[in-house]
Order: C-alpha cells, then sequence, then structure tokens
C-alpha cells in the first residue's frame, strides 16, 4: 500500500494522464520566511507527505515556488483508464476543443497519442482519447516520520555537508586552505550530502549556525503562467535560457507544456555578475536617447532586404519558400521588428515614412534599385543584409552623403565614410574578451588549452598571460590526456582556464574535464563563444561560470518590444526580429536627437536596446564602426548575465 500511495503522488505531481491515480490536492505558493515546518503546521501534514508530492523540494525551499499540499480529508480520489475511445479528427478541431468536449486535458490526449508531443494536429488523424473512472479509498495515516525535521546540532568541530557542496567552499567557510581540509579528513575521497566532516573549531561563543550561507533573495526568480498556444521556442526566448536550463528549474515540463501551468525562471534583475564586484552593468556613457529627442521633423527610411517575391509563383507556395530559403525568412523576421520600431517611433511623436525594396539576394537587382530610384530624400538606408550589396549601395549613395546601415553582416572595406556597421567585428569580440580576461586573471592560476593546428590562437593569449600553463597536445595524435587536464589545477587558488582553440573535441573534453572538478576546485573557464551548436549541457558551462563574448544578449525581461509583438504574431520575436527592431529603433532615435545619424553617432555615443548594443566609431578615411559588444557568464542559477567590461574594480 505504501508503494501505491507514492506512485499516486508522484504522478500527481506530473500530471501524468496515464498515471493509474490521482489524489486530491490543494496548491500553496511559498512566501518570504515560510519553511518546510511552518507548511507542517499550517496544514497538519508531514514533511514526508511534502516531499512525495513535491519531489523538487530535496533541492530546498524557494520563495515563489508552487507546491502540492494533500486534502485535509483521509480518501483518495482514484482516476483510472479503463478504455480509450477512438477518435478521427475534423476540420478546425484543436488539442484545446477536443480536451473541452471529452472532458479530460490536452495532456491526457498527448500521452495518449505520443506523436502528438512532435506533431501537429491535422484533420484525418486517427486518435485515442482515455476514459477515466473514479472511485475512493481510504488512506492510512500518514508516517510520522519526518524528512526534513531540523538536522541535531553538531558538536563544534563538525560539519555537516549539503548538498553540492565541495572541498572549497565549505574551506572558504572555515577560512582555511583545501589541504588543510583534507587533512583533517584524511579517509575521505568524495563528498555527499550528510557526510560528516572535521572543521577547525570555532569556540563556545559560536555555533555552527553562525556560518554565514548566502540568503536567498525574494526576487531571484520569476514565476510565469503558461497562456494558450504558447509553445517551448516562445516560453525558451522570453525566460532567456535554453531548453535545459528551462527543464532544470522545471522538471514537470519534461511532461509537456500545458495552458496554466506556472513556471519559474531566473529574473534578470536579480543578483550580480559572478566577475564584478558592482551590480551596475550600463556604464555613465550610456545614452538614453528617449530622454534628448529634439528634432521631430519627419524621418524617411528606405529597407533594403531579400525577400526573393520573384520565387512565389503558381506552383510555389509562401511555405514552401520559407522553408527552402534561409535568407528569405531571415530577411522577413528582420523586416517584422523594424516595422513595430517605426510604428513605436510615431507613438512617440517621430513621424517615420519608410519604403521597402527587395533585393533579391541579388548584386544586379541591388544595382537596378540604385539607378532606378533616387535616394536624396531618405535620411539612412537600412540595408541590404549581404556584404556584396552593402558595398555597392554605399559606394554609389556617398556622393549624396545618405547613411547605410548593415544590420547584419560586416565588411573590410573602409573606403566609404556612410557606411554604418552595426554588427561588431569577430576580432572586436576576441579582443574584449581578451581585455577583461588579462585584467580578471591576476594573481590566479592560469591554464591555457591550446591546439597544434591552430598556433596563432594560442599565441594571442599567451601574449597577454606570460605567466600561464600552456597545455601543448601530443604532437602525433594531436590530443591532450585526462591528466593533463587534471593535474594542472590547483585547490587553493582560483583556476582560470583559457579555451584558445576551435576544435570541437578539445572544447568539449576540456569542459566534460574541468567540470567534474567544481566541487574541489574553482573554476572560471573563457572561449570565444556560446557553444550552442555543440550540444553543451549549460550546466556544465555554469559549473564552470563560463564567460564568453556575444554582439547581443538574450532579454528575458517582460519588456514592451516582446509585449507588442507577442500580440501581434502569438510568438515571442527571434534574434533576427529583434535585432530588427533594436537597429531601426536606434536609428530613428539617433536621428532625432541630432541633425543626422552622423552627428548623433558623435555626440550621442553607446546606446542599448532590447537586446544589442551600439557605439559607432568614425576611422579615419572609413565609415563607422559598432565597438559594443556583451561579455556574457553563465550563472549557478543557469541564467546569463553580463559583465562590465570597463570595470577594474574585480572580485577577488
Amino acid at each position: 500500500m505504501k508503494n501505491i500511495l507514492f506512485i499516486v503522488c508522484i504522478c500527481l505531481a506530473f500530471a501524468k494522464a496515464e498515471a493509474k491515480y490521482m489524489q486530491n490536492y490543494r496548491q500553496h505558493i511559498v512566501e518570504q520566511g515560510e519553511t518546510v515546518y511552518t507548511l507542517t503546521q499550517k496544514y497538519n501534514v508531514t514533511s514526508e507527505q511534502l516531499l512525495e508530492l513535491n519531489p523538487d523540494l530535496k533541492s530546498g525551499l524557494k520563495f515563489g515556488q508552487v507546491l502540492l499540499i494533500p486534502a485535509e480529508n483521509k480518501v483518495l480520489t482514484q482516476r483510472k483508464i479503463t478504455e480509450y475511445k477512438k477518435h478521427r479528427v475534423r476540420r478546425k478541431e484543436t488539442l484545446y476543443s477536443l480536451s473541452k468536449e471529452y472532458e479530460v486535458t490536452e495532456l491526457d490526449i498527448k500521452e495518449a497519442n505520443k506523436e502528438l508531443y512532435s506533431n501537429p494536429l491535422k484533420k484525418g488523424d486517427r486518435i485515442l482519447i482515455p476514459v477515466f473512472e473514479e472511485v475512493e479509498i481510504e488512506v492510512p495515516n500518514a508516517s510520522v516520520k519526518e524528512i526534513f525535521i531540523e538536522q541535531k546540532e553538531l558538536s563544534d568541530g563538525k560539519y555537516r555537508v549539503k548538498q553540492s557542496e565541495g572541498m572549497y567552499g565549505i574551506a572558504t567557510k572555515y577560512g582555511i586552505k583545501v589541504k588543510e581540509l583534507q587533512k583533517l579528513n584524511p579517509s575521505v575521497k568524495e563528498l555527499k550530502p550528510g557526510m560528516i566532516l572535521n572543521v577547525p573549531k570555532l569556540g563556545k561563543e559560536f555555533a555552527i549556525t553562525d556560518i554565514k550561507e548566502p540568503k536567498i533573495d525574494n526576487n531571484k526568480f520569476i514565476e510565469f503562467t503558461v497562456p494558450q498556444k504558447m509553445g517551448m521556442y516562445s516560453l525558451k526566448k522570453l525566460a532567456g535560457i535554453s531548453e535545459d536550463s528551462l527543464l532544470a528549474l522545471n522538471p514537470r515540463l519534461k511532461d509537456g507544456l500545458k495552458e496554466g501551468m506556472k513556471i519559474n525562471f531566473p529574473n534578470p534583475d536579480y543578483g550580480k555578475a559572478v566577475l564584478t564586484s558592482s551590480n551596475k552593468v550600463k556604464t555613465a556613457t550610456t545614452a538614453r536617447l528617449i530622454d534628448s529627442l529634439k528634432n521631430f521633423q519627419r524621418q524617411r527610411l528606405a529597407v533594403m532586404l531579400p525577400f526573393s517575391l520573384q520565387n512565389i509563383n503558381e506552383t510555389t507556395t509562401d511555405r514552401d519558400n520559407l522553408k527552402n530559403d534561409k535568407i528569405m525568412r531571415i530577411a522577413l523576421d528582420f523586416y517584422s521588428g523594424v516595422k513595430i520600431a517605426i510604428d513605436s517611433a510615431n507613438v512617440l511623436g517621430i513621424p517615420v515614412d519608410y519604403d521597402v525594396y527587395d533585393t533579391q539576394n541579388n548584386l544586379q537587382t541591388t544595382k537596378n534599385i540604385l539607378d532606378a530610384t533616387d535616394f536624396t530624400d531618405y535620411n539612412s538606408v537600412i540595408g541590404p543584409l549581404m556584404s556584396k550589396n552593402v558595398v555597392e549601395a554605399a559606394k554609389e549613395l556617398k556622393p549624396v552623403d545618405i547613411p547605410i546601415v548593415s544590420p547584419l553582416t560586416n565588411t573590410d572595406v573602409r573606403l566609404y565614410r556612410n557606411l554604418f556597421q552595426a554588427r561588431p567585428d569577430n576580432n572586436l569580440l576576441k579582443s574584449k574578451l581578451k581585455e577583461y580576461l588579462a585584467k580578471y586573471a591576476t594573481g590566479k592560476n592560469v591554464i591555457i588549452v591550446t591546439d597544434n593546428k591552430n598556433p596563432d590562437l594560442k599565441n594571442e593569449f599567451t601574449s597577454i598571460l606570460p605567466s600561464a600553463t600552456v597545455l601543448i597536445p601530443d604532437t602525433k595524435k594531436n590530443y591532450i590526456y585526462k591528466n593533463d587536464y587534471i593535474n594542472k589545477l590547483k585547490p587553493d587558488v582560483e583556476n582560470i582556464v583559457v579555451l584558445a582553440v576551435d576544435n570541437v573535441g578539445f572544447i568539449t573534453d576540456a569542459i566534460v574535464h574541468y567540470s567534474s572538478k567544481t566541487s574541489t576546485h574553482q573554476i572560471t573557464m573563457f572561449g570565444l563563444e556560446n557553444y550552442e551548436e555543440m550540444d553543451i549541457s549549460n550546466t556544465k558551462l555554469a559549473q564552470l561560470n563560463y564567460v564568453f563574448p556575444r554582439m547581443f544578449k538574450e532579454n528575458n525581461d517582460n519588456n514592451s518590444f516582446i509585449n507588442t509583438y507577442y500580440g501581434i504574431h502569438n510568438i515571442t520575436p527571434n534574434s533576427y526580429a529583434t535585432r530588427g527592431f533594436d537597429v531601426a529603433f536606434d536609428i530613428i532615435l539617433r536621428q532625432a536627437s541630432a541633425s543626422d545619424l552622423y552627428e548623433s553617432a558623435m555626440k550621442n555615443g553607446a546606446t542599448e536596446m532590447t537586446e544589442n548594443k551600439f557605439d559607432y566609431s568614425k576611422k579615419f578615411l572609413a565609415g563607422f564602426y559598432n565597438e559594443a559588444v556583451f561579455i556574457l557568464q553563465y550563472q549557478e542559477d543557469l541564467s546569463i548575465k553580463e559583465l562590465d567590461v570597463n570595470t577594474i574594480n574585480i572580485k577577488e
């Protein structure tokens, strides 16, 4: 019977329809200052019952967390699947309408038809609808054993290991080195939760509870209620973290996203960047253009994008073209953001007109547009997207001094003073990371991972970190062995690991080997990319406090652009749509805060929009280059925070 009760509770906690039983329960949202003990007293339940219904409690009670509480009655309502009805999907039927028709949940239907997790419901599909029956059974008194009872106070000189704690963290609490802690516990090879360690005695006037633990900030997580028709992609974009991170924070998501579900994700305003002592990310030089608007004359923009409308004919559909033409998809997404930027400007009282030109991703078509159009009435041109077309537009419009804003690509062309390259150069990303790394690594144990096939990259980092230990691969196999990675770590200081490689094998090996040592060593890893394409666990990157440069930072704020976009398209914007908004809105505001774009670039300095920053710098005999980038770092809660590249007050 105990096993059956356990199954009942677990199935309820994860809301799975194919489970045998479901229990009566109520919901409770954890408030500030509440503990497991206060909840057991408030609802007259045991901690064991709470754990069975809420397995996530094993990792601790969190503010804002939604808990399932057993109902006061001693009767369980059982829902047992007795049969499945067959249903053929008709036109306009949806999971929502079927759930209402058959009085089941959408998740019930998906569980009975697993293919619906990855494929949409279509007319003609033959699916199964579960039929439940309900009966009642009496529940025996639960065990009075308390799982979360207060730990018995340990004697002075003893310490009980907590979940996910390592030697380094415990040693730091007591102000000693890891080696000293290891000497006090010579038989301990690996830490486990609940293990009792020997530690320095604090004296009678102190107790183990006097050791300060980091307090949980009430605003660390945001609780979000999933609206109708929201998919995982939209949720990821809104939360600003990956699917793996969402699953780690919300285990119930593994059973599917459901309308009304309560989701926790990191609050973007919580806490500080790990590497800095300041929680103020924006510098004093960041301009708020909206506060300095003075030019309310009507603006006129030209938008040149490769829509390739010539490919749409009687034999192909818009969907076919979107599926096969990646550049068309990018152009449409980018344009969707531009339109909202123009609408937003009009709301602010900045009148903006615009014309759209389809470059068809073709150089000759671009030339034809430039030859046939009088651009002298335009304040600026946004686009084209491709480098060769950008260069052609800048060359042709240079005599009339019309600014050309290249939004997504950059080029080495330096001769056109009217060219604004909104995308930071890759070398700039690397340079900013090196600048930050050189300051942060001072006085720390630095390890550089290299590749025999790319010595230039190795030399770039060894030149700024001359005292670093360099891991050089075996010359024959071009391979670094596990012991070579691990043996260079030091337990008593912070270790800085630099990935001066672009080889997938070296990158994954280094991340796997070093993340396995974070319980005993403090490690911060630096790299040149976020490695999204390599399917690397975000959990491992968070363990390594991984730092990397990027031209944009995904925004997880509930801001007006995301809300507006969602209201129009019923999805959250992707990075191209957001960049379209940011580039266009920044250009419009700059032109409204000065006589023209040139004056604004020289006067206003750096700006920050939804996900992108812009700081245009004029180069001699060349155009304007965006020199604003983000240095980002994975946090313990799997979120990503921006670090201040200008700070010199770095946490030791």
